[in-house]
């Protein structure tokens, strides 16, 4: 019986895209941990003021594009798996010095800069390799099944994350994130290396089809920035516990988990894949006008069900019609094009954020940005 579908769930076990599956696995789980917790470690535990808290993800957005850049030089002279491999020391490296910030304030420029660069080093080298090997036929179940590894950790951080910070404190929490880093890369120390060729006029990405997809970018750079920082502070607010803040991550991302994954195989039987991101857009805004009027625990867990299912159906079709586009142009161009056209959008928000200061009025920015989708 279990033969007969086999050949469905082939692709998961090829050599390169199971490390693929296995490094997103173990490193959401370890940036889950972490993640929704670190505006609220910098914020309320070492009580950096809010400009402080900003400028911290302006220097990590910052780093971010010129490690992605930089990385274009090594992927070409040391190949892709070795670049993403190198991200790592950095990656490690500005974790632990976060974690020391309340010894060492005066370097959270640093500690984040550190992150920023690790991940533009990582990130370019990841989307190169997954382009190389993405099928066309199947792009639409890989790029679910990428999205869905990255759900698969994600779901137990927040939860594990939210036990160990109520029972302990920062301090395993990270280390413990350090732990899955290290662990998320081990199978690429033995892959086989994969070279391509990044050097590209700047001049090609200034065209008329890269204009909607600039914009798309543009409105996933703001909404993450604005889920990421702003939104935790104000849900935090509502719960006032770290372990109701992990619980509600963890549902949020669980309630979408499965859907990813079919919905990636699903979308490979639809020719215009742009026709879900604009029926998706106008929810997602909608939903992002929600977050600025609730008010009660149960108000943010249906918000963070329906945004996690409208973020579903935007962001999967979105990552695929990437992967294709890629393999038509110069693929190393494309994906910078993409790391580039989202820091713009995470700049704006940062921005936004800093002279604003105004968690509710970040919801709207988001909001209205969703709206770029409708472009495709």
């Amino acid at each position: 019986m279990l033969n007969g579908y086999a050949h469905q769930y082939k692709h998961l076990f090829t050599r390169n895209l199971f490390e693929i599956y296995f490094l997103l696995t173990f490193r959401a789980l370890g940036f889950s941990m972490i993640g929704v917790f670190l505006p609220l470690y910098l914020y309320i535990e070492l009580s950096f003021p809010f400009s402080s808290v900003i400028y911290y993800f302006i220097a990590m957005t910052l780093s971010f594009a010129l490690g992605s850049y930089f990385s274009l030089n090594l992927i070409t002279k040391f190949g892709a798996k070795h670049t993403i491999i190198w991200s790592y020391p950095l990656l490690l490296s500005g974790v632990a010095l976060t974690l020391y910030l309340d010894n060492y304030p005066s370097l959270y420029l640093l500690a984040s800069g550190l992150m920023g660069l690790s991940m533009g080093i990582f990130w370019i080298g990841f989307h190169i390799d997954v382009a190389v090997h993405s099928h066309k036929k199947s792009v639409g179940k890989e790029s679910g099944t990428i999205h869905f590894s990255s759900i698969l950790g994600a779901i137990a951080g927040p939860l594990l994350g939210g036990f160990i910070l109520y029972y302990y404190s920062f301090t395993p929490l990270f280390f413990t994130a350090l732990l899955m880093f290290i662990i998320s890369v081990i199978p690429m120390l033995f892959s086989k290396e994969l070279f391509v060729k990044t050097g590209f006029d700047f001049r090609s990405l200034f065209i008329k089809e890269h204009i909607k997809y600039f914009f798309g970018y543009f409105a996933q750079g703001v909404r993450s920035t604005v889920a990421t920082v702003a939104w935790p502070i104000f849900i935090f607010s509502i719960f006032g516990s770290y372990v109701v803040l992990g619980e509600y991550a963890a549902f949020a991302t669980f309630s979408i988990g499965i859907l990813g994954y079919f919905a990636g195989s699903a979308m490979d039987h639809v020719k215009e894949k742009g026709i879900l991101i604009r029926i998706a857009a106008p929810f997602e805004s909608m939903l992002w006008v929600f977050r600025a009027l609730i008010s009660t625990t149960t108000g943010v867990f249906l918000v963070g069900l329906f945004g996690g299912i409208t973020s579903l159906a935007i962001d999967v079709p979105l990552l695929a019609k990437t992967y294709t586009r890629a393999k038509k142009e110069q693929i190393a161009a494309f994906v910078f094009f993409r790391e580039s056209s989202i820091r713009v959008g995470e700049l704006t928000a940062l921005l936004f954020l800093l002279f604003v200061v105004n968690l509710k009025a970040s919801f709207f920015l988001a909001a209205a940005s969703s709206l770029l989708y409708l472009l495709f």
